[in-house]
């Protein structure tokens, strides 16, 4: 049963491949183009494995595409333990996990590259400044980007609206006709609240997010194919 149930309202993404077309389109990053939310929801689980503690599944469902420091909050409660002092932890594990070298997900990069080439494009994630910065520059985007929303530029995290507006304002589209990408409930909760479409694209295992279109793989040949149909306007 997915978490989130209420009907979805009409969307021009209701037909595939749509007719209309986005003023500007804002991707989520960890999940949707780098595989690093599966490895995070690994490090949180082992972290309190080791301590004794399993999260009931509703609870593991609901921080999946969370912020590090609702996540925190959430683990420290079941752990009997300050918040701060789990962050910092979880945060020097993730820091220490050279062991996973995050690669792009399937169609990720050539999905984004040819948005960009049509569209004013942004990234829009729950990471940390520092964290995101390192990701886009790795995966070679940073410079395709108008935009990129980090935890530190907006008063809330997803699933609050406040990186999908603060995205679409950026660049310079109004929000129902900005189009949006996302693997997690969280996210996609938070794009629908700022009022953009979205295309969910679950990554992680147990995942539903509610969408008015989900694809299994940004490679779609249909995504790609409406992309290309799009008339420049960058």
């Amino acid at each position: 049963m997915r978490a989130d149930t209420a009907p979805l309202p009409p969307s021009p993404l209701d037909q595939w491949p749509p007719r209309w077309a986005p003023e500007a389109v804002v991707f989520d990053c960890d999940g949707l183009l780098i595989d690093t939310e599966a490895r995070w929801v690994q490090l949180q689980d082992a972290y309190l494995a080791r301590q004794g503690v399993t999260l009931p599944p509703a609870t593991r469902r609901s921080l999946t595409g969370a912020s590090g420091q609702a996540v925190s909050i959430v683990l420290a409660e079941h752990l009997g333990r300050d918040p701060y002092e789990v962050g910092e932890e979880l945060m020097a594990e993730a820091m220490a996990d050279t062991g996973h070298t995050p690669q792009p997900l399937p169609g990720a990069l050539e999905t984004l590259r040819a948005v960009a080439a049509r569209r004013p494009v942004a990234v829009a994630s729950n990471s940390p400044r520092e964290m995101l910065d390192a990701k886009l520059t790795g995966l070679g985007i940073a410079g395709l980007l108008g935009a990129s929303i980090a935890v530190e530029d907006v008063a809330e995290p997803k699933p609050a609206p406040d990186m999908y507006l603060a995205a679409a304002r950026a660049l310079g589209a109004e929000p129902t006709q900005t189009l949006g990408f996302e693997d997690s409930e969280a996210g996609a909760r938070a794009a629908r609240s700022a009022g953009l479409q979205l295309i969910a694209v679950p990554s992680v295992p147990g995942q539903e997010p509610a969408a008015p279109r989900t694809l299994a793989s940004l490679a779609d040949p249909a995504l790609r194919t409406w992309i290309e149909s799009w008339e420049p306007r960058r």
